[in-house]
């Protein structure tokens, strides 16, 4: 049921269970889309963040759902399925400055049936209470609709491949999420003193990019490039026909940085035998219809 939008996109790792998803022709950036009746939370309290909580945090469970200092967008994007701005539109201004706090809770039935859930298809659910609490509390609706935007073409380079292909070991659902590991990264600070680092701070942070893939589905290698400030927020359509799991391995340096390493296309040509192409292609977009400010608690 889930397997349509996991191969689009499951950087965050991504049915009780009456809503189902239905899939549409191959497009990037699929939404998630439910059939009725979407599930909803039994109770829910929104409230604006506290102003100096500048730390976005979101958490789920089988038994609860909460954010702290989240914009409005963010929570949307969140519930869609949405991984590029490009694939939201519409919305009055607030929707991207103003933090809310949420706390909501299913009932007990299906908190006890949520618990037996996978971590995805929990995740799944979640995203789907949230749309029915965007649409009770926020009075939001959408619509959706398919632009030809900037994309990049994910295509096999001229070198070949240079991912050897590998038999996952790890059922898909045990699997870590995709990491990118910095080189000499310092321990992060208590969030009450957390500060933003300063751009010196911040070109250290980011000389060396690393990233190893192994074990992966290709489709889950695809999705976390497409994340890389590199691209500009343009969704990656994967045109290189591979399927199963990969051992795909590079370095590289952030544009912008100290880091002597090469640039994030030129390491996945070289290093991974892939190429980035600028290209224009189909992506849905969820287009805000009209939303206001929460009702009360």
């Amino acid at each position: 049921m889930l397997l349509y939008r996991l191969k689009v996109r499951r950087f965050f790792f991504l049915g009780v269970i009456a809503a189902s998803v239905m899939p549409s022709a191959p497009i990037c950036g699929q939404i998630l889309h439910a059939t009725d009746p979407r599930p909803s939370f039994a109770v829910a309290s929104i409230r604006p963040s506290q102003p100096d909580n500048n730390i976005a945090r979101k958490d789920f469970r089988a038994d609860s759902f909460t954010t702290e200092a989240m914009t409005l967008k963010q929570i949307i994007s969140y519930a869609y399925g949405l991984s590029f701005d490009q694939e939201l539109s519409g919305g009055p201004g607030w929707i991207r400055t103003d933090k809310f706090d949420i706390e909501a809770k299913p009932d007990e039935t299906e908190t006890a049936a949520l618990s037996k859930l996978s971590h995805d298809d929990l995740d799944e659910q979640m995203r789907l209470r949230v749309q029915s609490l965007l649409a009770e509390r926020f009075k939001l609706t959408v619509s959706f609709e398919r632009k030809d935007l900037p994309v990049y073409k994910l295509i096999v380079a001229k070198g070949g491949l240079r991912c050897a292909k590998v038999a996952a070991k790890t059922p898909l659902a045990a699997l870590p999420p995709p990491r990118f590991h910095w080189a000499a990264l310092p321990p992060p600070p208590p969030p009450q003193s957390y500060t933003p680092p300063t751009p010196a701070e911040a070109r250290i942070l980011t000389q060396t990019m690393h990233i190893r893939t192994q074990y992966w589905p290709f489709w889950m290698v695809v999705t976390a490039l497409g994340h890389e400030p590199e691209l500009g927020g343009r969704p990656v359509i994967d045109n290189t026909g591979l399927e199963g799991s990969y051992d795909c391995e590079a370095s590289w340096s952030r544009e912008g940085s100290d880091g002597q390493g090469p640039s994030l296309f030129t390491a996945i040509q070289e290093q991974m035998g892939l190429k980035l192409e600028p290209a224009k292609g189909p992506v849905e977009v969820l287009l805000i219809d009209h939303i206001q400010p929460p009702s009360g608690n």
